[in-house]
């Protein structure tokens, strides 16, 4: 009887440490859960989400959009009832200002967060992505959380707060908020060639899977076309429209504590879509997950306005 005894003792002990963190670290990163998946053409991030706890949802993750849209087709087939609310709103196939129904008694969850506010039906959602995606969530979940993204394992977490050992051991971005459309906004040089430039902000923008995306006026006062290192014109369909964007790869990204050569560029050359005009002079276009992904490992604090990142390769 002792003996089992003891066993159990040793069991319990043992069970007792499994999930604790080490060295010390109260804040330790748990390993990332959540698996998410890329869109094979544009890089989106796709998230599982429960709507109402029970309705399995797959979402786009997009900080540039203000609001959580669900496909209107998905509503009309699982709710059928009227909405009290309404809400005007442009962007997701539509073309300029709609006023639409939203329904305020739903709920989102994701990575066991759960989340009430307002949700709009989208026309055109599934075709903008795919016919697989039933949603997109935006900044007004997305802004109350710290994010830590694995791109090796493409698998994430919500965290209570960022790690002490993140803090301490990975590199920093500050990003600035900057307004309910676009959440952050950092300091960037693009060249294009060795001896083309153009420096200014970039904004985030998760929703976006490239690189960098530049604004029309500004591939435009760069002359883009002349510079001989386009590889291809794509004619897209996006959130807020169709856009005709001139493709390359140009020679450097600079950023605060972050650099990368080959940076995968779409210039916008015509007066419509996401990036048709710069919301001020003083920025030049997004940067998106494609680039975060060259970072390694991310872990971005919303509430605090801190892009931490880790290399790839790095321990």
């Amino acid at each position: 009887m002792k003996k089992h005894l003891i066993i159990i003792g040793l069991l319990g002990s043992l069970l007792s440490c499994t999930g604790q963190p080490s060295g010390g670290d109260a804040n330790s990163t748990p390993v990332p859960k959540h698996p998410y998946r890329f869109h094979s053409y544009t890089s989106h991030i796709y998230v599982d989400a429960f709507l109402n706890d029970s309705l399995p949802l797959r979402m786009v993750y997009d900080c540039a959009a203000p609001f959580v849209w669900l496909d209107s087709t998905f509503v009309d087939n699982h709710y059928g009832y009227e909405s009290k609310q309404t809400m005007a709103f442009e962007g997701i196939g539509t073309e300029g200002r709609q006023v639409v129904k939203a329904f305020q008694d739903w709920d989102v969850t994701i990575a066991g967060k759960r989340e009430e506010f307002p949700i709009i039906p989208a026309p055109n959602l599934r075709s903008t992505f795919c016919d697989s995606i039933d949603g997109v969530i935006g900044l007004v979940f997305i802004k109350k959380y710290v994010w830590a993204f694995d791109f090796e394992t493409q698998s994430f977490d919500i965290l209570p707060v960022v790690p002490d050992s993140v803090k301490r051991n990975w590199h920093a971005l500050k990003l600035f908020y900057r307004d309910r459309d676009y959440y952050f906004e950092a300091p960037a040089t693009l060249y294009l060639t060795d001896s083309v430039k153009v420096s200014g902000k970039l904004l985030f923008d998760s929703g976006m899977g490239t690189d960098v995306s530049l604004f029309a006026d500004v591939a435009r006062n760069l002359n883009v076309g002349s510079l001989d290192i386009a590889k291809e014109s794509r004619t897209t369909q996006g959130a807020s429209g169709s856009s005709t964007n001139v493709v390359f790869d140009a020679k450097r990204l600079v950023m605060p504590n972050f650099t990368a050569d080959s940076v995968h560029v779409w210039a916008n050359v015509d007066a419509s879509g996401h990036a048709s005009k710069a919301p001020s002079k003083d920025v030049i276009g997004y940067f998106g997950f494609g680039l975060l992904q060259r970072m390694g490992e991310v872990v971005i604090d919303f509430p605090n306005q801190v892009l931490y990142f880790k290399p790839k390769g790095a321990e």
